[in-house]
């Protein structure tokens, strides 16, 4: 799982780390392919000894317009126990998250709008099929872009979630640039809740440093345990150091490598609204891939 590890969460940053980059022409079309890994790791906080890691592959498809933006992505999580751990009641096996998200906005001038943000999920353990994993958010937010170099929006959306009652969120994402060759950004939109800092490293932002704090989330309905039916929420605090570079002039094609380091990861295990088991990760590294072209 996710980090996008993703508890049900509406994804406002519709081109992740790439939304600071420029094309020369209008692209409203952006397709990824991406490949993630966590190294296995000793679990603790738990009393069943094991270790555990997981990879991760996938796609996404975006459209966004000056009125809005779609979202359709597409990952499958591999799920790796080791020791005592891997027969437990904490064991699951491969997880599927189909994911639909977006928002429709409507500017009142140049400065103000308001938007609704929504999203559809199906994510679930293989062996019960992704129709018993579904899911829905929605929420609205007001945008307000005072000058060049700052966006704020700002709302709230209900979310639906597994084992527990529909919850209110807050959502807000910040981007600020002071300077044209750096950016700010901060997200709170319950998937992803922390800050990225943005380097430009050439004048025609071909190629982007960027540095990510963070804490992640993700949500998957899994088979039933001894105690009846049962969700797994993971919550991650992940620091990603991440570099994005277009192939060519034209700001189609690009390619994008990162690295990470989690000190933290934990594994809550969900009934009734009631937590039924947990394990907690020793600290881990991660790498990930993406190629992909705008359009």
């Amino acid at each position: 799982m996710l980090t996008k590890i993703r508890q049900l969460a509406i994804i406002y940053a519709i081109t992740a780390n790439l939304s600071a980059v420029e094309a020369p022409v209008q692209k409203p079309w952006l397709l990824i392919a991406d490949w993630q890994m966590r190294s296995s790791t000793t679990v603790t906080h738990s009393t069943i000894d094991g270790k555990y890691g997981r990879s991760r592959y996938g796609a996404e498809a975006i459209h966004q317009s000056a009125a809005g933006a779609v979202d359709l992505e597409y990952y499958k999580y591999t799920n790796k126990f080791s020791g005592a751990l891997a027969t437990g009641d904490c064991a699951f096996g491969k997880t599927t998250d189909l994911m639909l998200t977006g928002y429709r906005q409507w500017d009142w001038n140049e400065r103000y709008g308001v938007q609704v943000i929504y999203a559809l999920e199906s994510a679930a353990e293989d062996s019960m099929g992704l129709s018993k994993g579904f899911r829905w958010g929605l929420g609205g937010a007001a945008r307000w872009r005072p000058d060049s170099e700052t966006d704020l929006a700002i709302g709230v959306q209900l979310e639906d979630r597994f084992e527990a009652s529909i919850m209110p969120i807050p959502y807000l994402k910040l981007i600020w640039s002071p300077i044209a060759s750096a950016e700010f950004e901060a997200r709170i939109t319950g998937l992803q809740n922390g800050i990225i800092l943005r380097g430009f490293l050439t004048e025609d932002k071909a190629t982007t440093l960027d540095f990510t704090m963070a804490y992640e989330t993700l949500t998957f309905r899994l088979s039933d345990g001894t105690y009846g039916s049962r969700a797994v929420s993971i919550g991650e605090v992940v620091t990603r150091v991440g570099l994005t570079q277009f192939l060519e002039g034209t700001g189609t094609w690009f390619a994008r490598v990162s690295f990470e380091w989690v000190p933290f990861s934990r594994y809550s295990f969900k009934h009734d609204s009631e937590t039924v088991g947990v394990f907690q990760n020793s600290p881990t590294w991660g790498a990930a891939a993406r190629v992909g072209a705008r359009f």
